[in-house]
This record gives structure tokens, C-alpha cells and sequence, in this order.
């Protein structure tokens, strides 16, 4: 093993909270490295919809426009299509995003893929960050109760060592950092599992909403809109995917083609295949399957963030449901506030104020990542019973928002601010040119 590497921080995982935290961090001139243990960023079905204030505080960092030059959707409401029992069809109009934003009155939907390459290549401009891709971290290095660095296998195969005052575990759901750093975590349940594809749009679909949710009674697809194609998610009982999979791709097809027959042959690539032998890896089902990927929605709690040197954010902190698609944009914003709270702290290196704003950071934080898993526990058990009884209607308090039009604002405009992102810091904002210049 080569001499350790000093660093202000080391950042893990290169998911949207990672990579926003490594540039906020390297643009007020500090020296952080990304570590992301997949050889790039190509990521199917993850989070993709960027909250009206997300593209606000995009705009404000100056990387709006870039997000908006990169293939995208956009979509203006949460639309909730149920097929009723006696034959009737109706759609609720149940959070309308028009009034939540003057700039960016709606969710934009951009690949993910397309936005971690455009903030790393923004922050490629710094000279004080580094990134490398296949880093696998495998141990935590500490010194005296504190974490002090990350020993890791590069893509070379050699084992590397970095040294900073704190590492960042922004390593999603699955998070590494999370199981060295011994952080305890409380699962809280989820009712609902998704088995998500894609087909391409073609000049001619229906003007959705982008974000849409088709139920009938019994079962529900949901349809996101995307610059060049459709993501459907079709809904199952979490712990399902084995009766689904012995009735096979059927029920898929069958509610995919009843509630959006507009898709015509796009179906068949389901019944087709792909020629993968990925040999079942994480997230495919049975080859039957194969163009199925199954989501494990799952909403999991910790008792504490932090320990001396390690901070965790995101969904190695806090998992987030996919459902109401907010787990980039918390994740966002914890970046956000991380990035505000910790580049004046890391400049000076003192333990005891790092410690103290981690832990303010985890205290704001929590506050807002609590509130959104209760509202979704209590919304995935909720849809769940329905399912079930085999009304295929949002709850009667939603259906009541999209009665009343200024309710169903109102209600846009508090699911796409929940997420609570702080404005960019003065240091942030004065930062890229100092860090540019001094480089």
C-alpha cells in the first residue's frame, strides 16, 4: 500500500447528494475526493425528478441552465387516474406544482446518469477536487475514538489510504459507510414494492402529466415522463415478487396496455428480451423478468448520523420510499446544507467545531428527513389497505385537494418545498471564481 493521501474530506458514493456535497465543497477551495465504488455512473430507475426549489438552488450555483440543456421532461402535477369498480374513470389532479416556483413551476425529470456527469464535470474545473471511479472502500482508518480517513481497492486493484478530518458516507440506501462506521438502523416499513421498465416516447403520446399514478382495483402502474422515455413501475405487496413472478408477465402487460394502450408495440420488448445473462445481479428477477427491475421500496430511520470523523447524508442516513420522489431532492439538499455548514468548518480543521456542526447539521436535517417518512409510511400503508379492499381512489383528503384547485396548489407547493434546501452560502457563491483563480 502506497503513503496515505491527505485530504480535507472524502466523500463516498457519487449518487446525487456525493457528488453535489464533493462540488460545493471544492469550489470554496478545499481539497475533497469523490470515491464511487461503480466504474461510472450509468443507473437505471434511481431517483430522477428535481423539485422546483432543487432547480432554483441549481439556478442560484449557476448550473440550472446545464440541467435544462441535458435531455428532460418536465411535469406540473401528481395525477392520480383511478379505473372505479362500476366502469368509470376519473382522474385527480392531486398536487399541482404551477405556483412553486415563478422560474421552474414544476418537477424537472432529467436521467440521472445526465446530471452526477454534469456537476463532476463542473467540478473537474476545481482544483481541488479528485474523483476515482472502481474505489471500493473496505475499512475505516481511526485514530483515538475518531474516524481520520478510508482505506479502499482503486480500480487497479492496489490498495490506497486518504486522510481527512472527516469522511462523508453518501453511499445510498445499500450504504458501506454506514455498516463499517456500526450505525444502528430502525426499519419502518414500507407496503409496496415496484418492478420498473422503460419504453421509448414517440412524437404523438399523450400530454401527461409526468408524473402519473393508474389504478385500477387491485392493482396500479405508474408512469413517469422523461426526454426520450417512458419509466412505468408496475405497484406489488412488498415481499410479493415471487407470486409475480410465477404469474409472469401477464398482469404486466395486460394493466400496461388496458390503462395506456397508446404504447402499442413498445410492449413488446417485454415478452422479447434484451439478451442480458447478467446472471440474476442485484435487482433482476428471473430471466422471464428480464427487462423487469425490481425496486425494494424501503423506508429505514437511524438513531444518530454521526460519530467523531464520519457524517452520513442521504439515503445512507436516512432511507427515503421512492414514492413522492423526493429522495433525490432530500439528498440534494442535505448536500446543500452540508456544503454550507462544513466548508468554513473544514478550512480550520478544529475537532470540536467539526463535531459541533455535524451535529447542528444532523439536527436540521432530521428534522426534515423524519417528517417525510412518516407522511410516507403513513402513504404506503394507506394505499396498500386500498389496494387490497380494491378501491383503486386516492384517500378521501386527496381526493378533496383535487376537488378544490387552490388546495391542490397549496398541497404542490408544500411537497415540493418539504424538502427544506437552505440558499447557497456567501463562501459557496464567492467560492468558484476564488478556487478557479487560485488554481
Amino acid at each position: 500500500m502506497r503513503d496515505a493521501d491527505e485530504r480535507d474530506c472524502v466523500v463516498v458514493g457519487g449518487g446525487p447528494g456525493g457528488v453535489v456535497l464533493a462540488y460545493l465543497l471544492a469550489r470554496q477551495g478545499l481539497r475533497v475526493t469523490l470515491l464511487e465504488a461503480r466504474a461510472d455512473f450509468a443507473r437505471r430507475f434511481r431517483g430522477d425528478s428535481l423539485a422546483p426549489a432543487v432547480m432554483d438552488y441549481l439556478d442560484a450555483l449557476g448550473l440550472g441552465e446545464e440541467v435544462l440543456a441535458r435531455p428532460h421532461a418536465t411535469a406540473d402535477a401528481f395525477v392520480w387516474h383511478s379505473r372505479l369498480p362500476g366502469g368509470g374513470e376519473r382522474a385527480y389532479r392531486i398536487a399541482d406544482y404551477s405556483t412553486s416556483s415563478t422560474r421552474h413551476p414544476h418537477y424537472v425529470l432529467v436521467p440521472q446518469p445526465e446530471f452526477l456527469g454534469m456537476v463532476t464535470a463542473r467540478a473537474a474545473d476545481l482544483p481541488g477536487f479528485r474523483m476515482e471511479l472502481s474505489a471500493r472502500v473496505n475499512e475505516l482508518v481511526e485514530s483515538d475514538g475518531r474516524v481520520v480517513g478510508v482505506r479502499y481497492r482503486a480500480a487497479g486493484g492496489d490498495v490506497r489510504e486518504i486522510r481527512a478530518p472527516l469522511v462523508v458516507g453518501a453511499d445510498g440506501r445499500f450504504s458501506q459507510l454506514r455498516r463499517l462506521g456500526g450505525f444502528e438502523t430502525e426499519e419502518l416499513g414500507a407496503g409496496l414494492d415496484i418492478l420498473w421498465f422503460e419504453v421509448p416516447r414517440r412524437p404523438g403520446d399523450p400530454d401527461l402529466s409526468g408524473l402519473d399514478y393508474f389504478a385500477v382495483p387491485g392493482r396500479a402502474i405508474v408512469a413517469l415522463g422523461q426526454g426520450a422515455t417512458w419509466q412505468l413501475g408496475y405497484v406489488i405487496p412488498t415481499g410479493t415478487v415471487a407470486q409475480a413472478r410465477e404469474a409472469g408477465i401477464g398482469p404486466v402487460l395486460e394493466l400496461a396496455r388496458d390503462r395506456m394502450p397508446w404504447l402499442g408495440d413498445r410492449l413488446d420488448v417485454l415478452t422479447a428480451g434484451d439478451g442480458r445473462a447478467d446472471g440474476g445481479g442485484p435487482g433482476w428477477v428471473e430471466p422471464a423478468f428480464t427487462d423487469l427491475t425490481l425496486l425494494n421500496v424501503r423506508i429505514t430511520r437511524l438513531p444518530s448520523w454521526y460519530r467523531p470523523g464520519l457524517l452520513l447524508l442521504g439515503d445512507a442516513a436516512h432511507v427515503i420510499s421512492p414514492v413522492g420522489g423526493n429522495g433525490i431532492n432530500i439528498a440534494i439538499a442535505d448536500a446543500a446544507d452540508a456544503g454550507n455548514t462544513l466548508g468554513p468548518v473544514l478550512a480550520g480543521a478544529d475537532p470540536d467545531e467539526l463535531d459541533r456542526a455535524c451535529a447542528a447539521f444532523e439536527v436540521r436535517r432530521r428534522a426534515v428527513s423524519d417528517v417525510e417518512q412518516r407522511a410516507q409510511v403513513r402513504a404506503e400503508r394507506g394505499s396498500l389497505e386500498r389496494m387490497r379492499r380494491g378501491d383503486p381512489r386516492p384517500v378521501w383528503i386527496l381526493r378533496l385537494a383535487a376537488a378544490v384547485p387552490a388546495v391542490a396548489r397549496a398541497l404542490g407547493r408544500r411537497s415540493a418545498s418539504a424538502i427544506a434546501i437552505p440558499p447557497p452560502s456567501g463562501a459557496v457563491l464567492a467560492g468558484a471564481e476564488g478556487a478557479r483563480r487560485d488554481g
